[in-house]
C-alpha cells in the first residue's frame, strides 16, 4: 500500500459527476466531505455550489494533483486549460506550467517541479489507473476495431444495446473480464492494493458482465467519459468530459474555486480532525480499498462528523462490503434512488449507494 499511497494513481476521472449531484442535492447552506482521488468529482461538486466542500485523501501526490488542477483554473483560458491538462494537442505544456506554477504555493510548486515529464506529456493521463486503461483500450481496438465506431454512433439505445450484444459480449469480453477479476493480476501486475479485497472472481464477473449489459440499453455510451477512456484510451476536448471540464461549465467551476478546501486525512480520523462537520459525503468507491474491520472504521468516521440528516453517497465497485449490524442503523439508504442512479451513472461500472444520516443532534 506504501507505493500506492504515495504515487499519482488516478489523474483523469472515471465517475459520473452529475449522479453524485442528484444524489446530495447540494444546497448553499451544504458544506460537502470530498474525497479527493483525481480531483474531478471535488471540482463537479462545485457546480452543486454548496457553502464549502473539503477535500481529503491519504495520498498527498493526489491532493497536489487536485491543487495544480485548480492553479490550471485560475491561469489559463478555456484552450490553453485543455492544452496543459493533454485534453488537447500543444507544443507549449511546459511554457504553459510556468504560467500555472505561479498560482502555486512553494511546496506545491516543488513537487511538480520534480514531475516536469509528466507535465510535458500531459497530466490528465498520467496515472496509474489511466495507463492500464490506454494498453486496455490497445488491445480492444485491435480486436473491436471499427466496432467501437458503430458502438459510439449508435443512433438509438436498441442500437447500442443490440451491437453490444453482437460484437463485444462474447467469449474474447468475457475472458478479459476473468482476467481483470483475478486477485494476482490487480496486486501484482497493476499494483492495486484493493485486489486483495476482490471476491471471488466468477462473482465478479458475472457482477461486471451485468453492469455492461446494463449500460448497453440504458445510457450511450458516446456521452460517458469513462467509455472514452475504456475503449479509446483517452479523453479529448471534443469529446466525453467530465461535468466540471464541459465547456459551458468552465466558468461556473473557476467562480466557485474558493469554496474547496485540501486536506491529508483519512474517512476514519474525520472525528478528530476538526473539519467537519459536514451535511453531505462523497465517498467515491473507498469500500475497494477496506477489510471488513477498516470498512467499518471509515463509517465510524463519517458518522461522528456528520450533521442530523447528512445526505451520502457512496460507490461500489469490486468488494460489495457493507457495514456491520452494529453501525448500519443511523445509515438509511434511499433504495429507489439509489438504483435509478445505478441504472444511468455514465460510469458504468459501479453500482450507486445514497440516502441520509440519521445521527442524533
Amino acid at each position: 500500500m506504501s507505493s500506492f499511497a504515495r504515487t499519482l494513481n488516478f489523474t483523469s476521472a472515471n465517475e459520473d459527476g452529475a449522479s453524485e449531484l442528484a444524489a446530495l442535492a447540494l444546497t448553499a447552506d451544504d458544506h460537502v466531505l470530498c474525497l479527493t482521488a483525481s480531483g474531478a468529482r471535488p471540482l463537479d461538486l462545485l457546480l452543486g455550489q454548496p457553502a464549502q466542500i473539503t477535500a481529503i485523501d491519504i495520498n498527498p501526490a493526489q491532493n497536489e494533483l487536485l491543487r495544480l488542477k485548480i492553479a490550471a483554473y485560475r491561469a489559463l483560458g478555456d484552450d490553453a486549460l485543455y492544452a496543459y491538462l493533454g485534453l488537447a494537442p500543444t507544443r507549449h505544456r511546459l511554457d504553459l506550467h510556468t504560467q500555472v506554477s505561479s498560482h502555486l504555493a512553494p511546496a506545491s510548486r516543488a513537487f511538480w517541479e520534480s514531475r516536469r515529464r509528466a507535465i510535458a506529456g500531459g497530466i490528465w493521463h498520467s496515472g496509474r489507473w489511466e495507463r492500464v486503461l490506454r494498453l486496455g483500450a490497445a488491445g480492444t481496438r485491435m480486436i473491436r476495431g471499427r466496432s467501437i465506431d458503430r458502438l459510439f454512433d449508435a443512433a438509438t439505445l436498441d442500437a447500442q444495446a443490440s451491437l453490444w450484444r453482437d460484437h463485444f459480449d462474447d467469449g474474447v469480453w468475457h475472458g478479459a473480464v476473468r482476467l481483470l477479476s483475478q486477485r494476482w493480476f490487480w496486486t501484482h501486475l497493476i499494483g492495486e492494493p484493493g485486489g486483495a479485497f476482490l471476491p471471488p472472481p466468477a462473482e465478479s464477473e458475472a457482477r461486471l458482465t451485468r453492469l455492461f449489459r446494463r449500460a448497453a440499453s440504458s445510457i450511450f455510451f458516446r456521452d460517458s467519459d469513462f467509455a472514452a477512456l475504456l475503449f479509446r484510451g483517452r479523453h479529448t476536448a471534443g469529446g466525453a468530459l467530465p461535468l466540471h471540464l464541459r465547456p459551458e461549465n468552465l466558468g461556473r467551476v473557476r467562480k466557485h474555486l474558493d469554496r474547496l478546501t485540501i486536506a491529508e486525512a483519512g474517512l476514519a480520523d474525520l472525528a478528530g480532525t476538526g473539519l467537519g462537520p459536514f451535511t453531505a459525503f462523497s465517498l467515491s468507491d473507498f469500500g475497494s480499498y477496506c477489510s471488513q474491520p477498516d470498512y467499518d472504521a471509515c463509517w465510524r468516521g463519517i458518522l461522528a462528523s456528520a450533521r442530523p440528516g447528512a445526505r451520502y453517497c457512496e460507490r461500489v465497485f469490486m468488494n460489495p462490503v457493507t457495514p456491520s449490524a452494529c453501525l448500519a442503523a443511523p445509515i438509511v439508504p434511499d433504495m429507489v434512488r439509489s438504483a435509478a442512479l445505478s441504472r444511468t451513472d455514465r460510469a458504468i461500472i459501479y453500482d450507486i449507494r445514497c440516502g441520509h444520516l440519521a445521527v442524533p443532534a
